[in-house]
């Protein structure tokens, strides 16, 4: 199996058990944002984060199911 392909899965699976495993882990939300002298100075919504990773996955597979398909056409 390709890297890319398994990447991709594992980042589509973090994005959809992204807030439980941060529950177990014991961090909170403060982890997406840039904090500076105790001020939050950029945050991203754990939502957001979620979709990102989604999206960053499914480009991910579709990169390495190319990748494949070219390595069997040879």
């Amino acid at each position: 199996m390709n890297s890319n392909i398994i990447l991709g899965i594992v980042l589509l699976a973090l994005s959809l058990f992204l807030k439980p495993l941060l529950a177990i882990v014991g961090l909170n939300e403060r982890l997406f944002g840039l904090h500076w002298q105790g001020e939050t100075v950029f945050s991203l919504s754990p939502f957001l984060v979620r979709i990102i990773l989604a999206v960053i996955g499914i480009i991910l597979l579709i990169i390495g199911g190319m990748q494949v398909s070219k390595q069997k056409n040879k």
